[in-house]
């Protein structure tokens, strides 16, 4: 090999860097040097440790038949303070709200009267879509009473007066369905946690007390293992229920050129069986049998062996979100009620999926609605205690003051616009509201929720953040999310036309571990995959 190596050492700080000095005298002058050279050192550690550790994003795009080019994701180079207590509230937390999602997810008439305005609104968009199914679902009687599903809440610290001794633990949304990022968290933990030992072993033995890297500041992570245990429990349970000699498996539904297979695999390598199904290939590889049970035919191995036939334990969805999977041209509904009419268990069902939607988090903030799905009522006050304000923007006299208070920009920066879906994203902060609604019909207003902003207070200690475009020092925000699994049985199986709430009975629930995002302040949106936001780690304070 001939001519210039093509690597170059990871460049130092930015020179606008509020952090940097530039001394050039003496041993200060030395000193500077050797922040420098740590910093070059920090960052090449962290791209090694990614690369090794598959903490990857694939470029799909560029995939030649030999070979694959990946990025590492976003993360943080450091640990991020958070406070002890808050981290142990939301954990502790975790198996209440789970349990009040699936209450109100299983009461057909509260559920259809959050969720009308917009079915009747756009009767050919996804949330009309999705209703759909489960009214064929329930038409055609429900033969799997269990469903399980993986969650995950999003908490943010917020104080009026920017003080982190005053911060209060507020949920941003609760995801439902297609829950990722816990791999890449759980190995991001263990890059900080491995970080730690690094720095105190090079400390030697110099007075390690005044150290931030405690190994009690740093909570443990296992979130794969817990997910595999999870996926398993149901798994089984599926088994126990149909304890057929065939073989079964998990299915895996995926989206086509998956870049986050970081995140996906690791699952998928921990447990027995469990195949992955692109959701455009669902209706040519399953297939329903007379009892509905749901078979998968694999492909086959290329030793003429043909492909081989499982039947279906558990649906596990990480595609089946996006608008634009359900479009005519893509047989995305056909997919969807194929899955949902089968006797497997879905991880998450279709009205679990359904209870995510942001209206659904609006309306359960009304006073006295979580009383109403969670009997206990401390556990019922700790929930509502982390809701921050919300309001709609229909046609009732709540609706018609938040619509005014949206359209005035002096009043509209203390608010964001979030559209009536699953998950995060696709958000409008601040004085973008009245502009962003102007361009819209008034008649689809309604689409929107307007949610009070959270403030958090800022990290008394910058941040340092490696993302695909810069190395970022300064003041930063996090995200807390707490990852929670809940195997559950309602009592509709047999029955149609079922309306109201049903009794469920939970089976297990259970929280299981937690994500932890960190951005630049003044970047509004978390996404990490987006380059929004980064993986991190809570230094517990």
């Amino acid at each position: 090999m001939s001519g210039n190596p093509t690597y170059a050492p990871p460049p130092g700080p930015p020179t606008s860097c509020g952090t940097c000095s530039h001394l050039t005298e003496g041993e200060e002058g030395n000193s500077d040097d050797e922040a420098q050279e740590s910093h070059t050192r920090l960052i090449s550690d962290v791209k090694d440790y990614l690369l090794t550790h598959g903490h990857l994003l694939k470029l799909v795009r560029f995939e030649t038949p030999s070979r694959v080019p990946a990025v590492g994701v976003n993360v943080s180079c450091r640990p991020t303070p958070f406070p002890r207590h808050l981290f142990q509230r939301a954990t502790s937390l975790q198996p209440a709200m789970s349990e009040l999602y699936i209450r109100a997810a299983s009461d057909d008439d509260w559920l259809y009267s959050v969720l009308r305005p917009q079915i009747e609104g756009e009767p050919a968009g996804l949330l009309a879509s999705l209703w759909d199914v489960w009214v064929k679902c329930r038409e055609a009687s429900v033969v799997q009473s269990v469903s399980c599903a993986i969650v995950r809440s999003d908490y943010m610290l917020h104080a009026e007066a920017e003080r982190e001794a005053e911060a209060e633990l507020k949920q941003v949304e609760m995801n439902t369905f297609s829950v990722a990022g816990a791999c890449h968290a759980e190995g991001v933990a263990n890059m900080h946690r491995w970080l730690m030992w690094k720095e105190m072993a090079e400390m030697g033995n110099a007075d390690t007390s005044r150290s931030s890297f405690q190994p009690d500041r740093l909570p443990s992570n296992t979130n794969t293992s817990a997910i595999v245990s999870g996926l398993s429990a149901a798994h089984s349970h599926y088994h126990e229920q149909f304890p057929t000699n065939g073989p079964k498996c998990i299915l895996m539904i995926v989206q086509p050129f998956n870049f986050n297979i970081g995140d996906e695999r690791p699952l998928e390598y921990g447990l027995l069986a469990c195949y992955r199904c692109e959701w455009r290939e669902v209706l040519s590889r399953c297939s329903m049998g007379s009892e509905r049970e749901l078979f998968y035919s694999r492909p086959g191995d290329g030793r003429g062996k043909g492909s081989k036939v499982f039947e279906v334990s558990v649906v596990y969805y990480r595609a089946g979100y996006d608008v634009e999977e359900y479009t005519e041209e893509s047989g995305g509904t056909e997919t969807r009620l194929m899955l949902e009419l089968s006797r497997a268990i879905k991880c998450p069902d279709v009205k679990m999926h359904l209870i995510g939607m942001k209206s659904v988090q609006r309306a359960l903030a009304e006073p006295g609605v979580v009383a109403r799905f969670l009997p206990n009522a401390r556990r019922a006050d700790e929930v509502m205690a982390t809701f921050m304000p919300m309001l709609p923007l229909d046609s009732s006299p709540q609706g018609v003051q938040a619509r005014k208070l949206a359209m005035d920009t002096k009043l509209a920066v203390n608010y964001v616009l979030k559209p009536n879906l699953e998950g995060g994203g696709n958000n409008v902060f601040r004085e973008d509201i009245p502009a962003h609604l102007s361009r819209i019909p008034e008649e689809n207003w309604e689409r929107y929720i307007l949610m009070r902003l959270i403030t958090p207070p800022i990290s008394a200690e910058p941040g340092m953040l490696l993302t695909s475009q810069e190395v970022y020092e300064g003041p930063v925000l996090s995200e807390l999310g707490v990852l929670g699994f809940a195997l559950w049985r309602d009592a509709r199986q047999g029955l149609t036309g079922q309306d109201g709430p049903v009794k469920v009975e939970i089976i297990k629930n259970e929280t299981l571990g937690w994500t932890f995002k960190t951005k630049p302040i003044g970047v509004d949106e978390m996404s990490v995959v987006k380059g929004y936001g980064c993986f991190d780690c809570p230094l517990l304070t």
